[in-house]
């Protein structure tokens, strides 16, 4: 017995030594896990933040946005990276359309207006419809979506359109979907006169809780794009007025980083749009304040030209 000692000595010193060592890599991997979307963010909501290879032409240099959704809360809980990126830039107007004030009405309304303010939407230029065939109960006539888009679009001069794409966020959400199919429509009918729509992305639910964690898995379709940002120089054609006042056209032969985009809100933003979700207090809940800090929506919107 006492000459198979050393051998299980040695033995237990090694099993030790691997464990330490397995253990010291799953805590490399944790570490580099918890970090390296930190990283991207800052570098995505920062230093690249209006880069034209990751927020095309069409939405840097639009001068006037439609922000169209069907219910009350649906920019604050969806939109809010998107409504902010033009934030500041005064010679840019912003349309916040509201298809359905749902039953609570007056409330939804003010609370609406509210959550605009706090994204410096004017009053004006916030609507929210009341019509008797756009109730959350029944199903929607995109005819008459399309109509109301393109009365509005006409009105205010759209050259933007931010909506849903075709999964709603919350593909049970029927309004949602059927809002998507009417932008989409309207966008088919009229390809060369109507304003360029881009639609926000819809993820799985797990996806959705994942905070900045899910910028990495997202971000993955732009890793090219995000590359050349960070080691090439602008290309000619992509820039943007530098007073803002100016609306420069598209480079000549079309935009080729169009057909998509990813925008990333700062910190400060990031914080104004949770205070924008919070003027919809008669929703508050316990979901919600987890939602404000852990959606994906509220850190980061990942669009696709419709």
């Amino acid at each position: 017995m006492a000459a198979y000692r050393p051998i299980l000595a040695a033995a237990t010193h090694i099993t030790r030594r691997a464990a330490r060592r397995r253990f010291s890599i799953i805590s490399s991997l944790l570490l580099f896990s918890l970090l390296f979307p930190i990283f991207l963010y800052l570098l995505l909501g920062n230093v690249l933040a209006s880069d034209p290879r990751l927020v095309p032409h069409a939405i840097r240099n639009a001068q006037s946005v439609l922000f169209i959704t069907a219910h009350s809360d649906d920019g604050s809980l969806f939109f809010g990276p998107s409504i902010l990126q033009s934030w500041g830039r005064k010679h840019v107007n912003r349309y916040v359309l509201v298809l359905s004030s749902g039953e609570n009405s007056e409330t939804n309304r003010l609370e609406t207006k509210a959550s605009c303010d706090q994204y410096s939407i004017p009053d004006k230029k916030c609507l929210i419809l009341e019509n008797k065939d756009l109730q959350a109960h029944r199903p929607w006539d995109e005819q008459l979506i399309q109509r109301i888009l393109e009365r509005h679009v006409t009105k205010w001069n759209v050259d933007l359109i931010i909506t849903f794409d075709a999964y709603g966020i919350s593909s049970h959400d029927e309004n949602h979907v059927a809002l998507s199919n009417s932008v989409q429509r309207f966008s088919n009918l009229h390809d060369h006169h109507n304003p360029v729509a881009y639609a926000l992305q819809t993820k799985s639910m797990f996806r959705a809780y994942l905070s900045l964690l899910d910028l990495v898995p997202t971000s993955v379709p732009f890793t090219f794009r995000i590359l050349q940002a960070m080691f090439l120089s602008v290309p000619e054609g992509y820039q943007t007025s530098l007073d803002g006042k100016i609306a420069i056209p598209p480079p000549k032969d079309g935009d080729v980083y169009g057909d998509k985009a990813l925008i990333v809100t700062s910190w400060s933003r990031h914080v104004k749009a949770q205070e924008a979700l919070r003027k919809h207090a008669s929703e508050s809940s316990w979901n919600r304040v987890l939602y404000s800090s852990l959606s994906r929506y509220m850190w980061f919107n990942d669009l696709r030209r419709m």
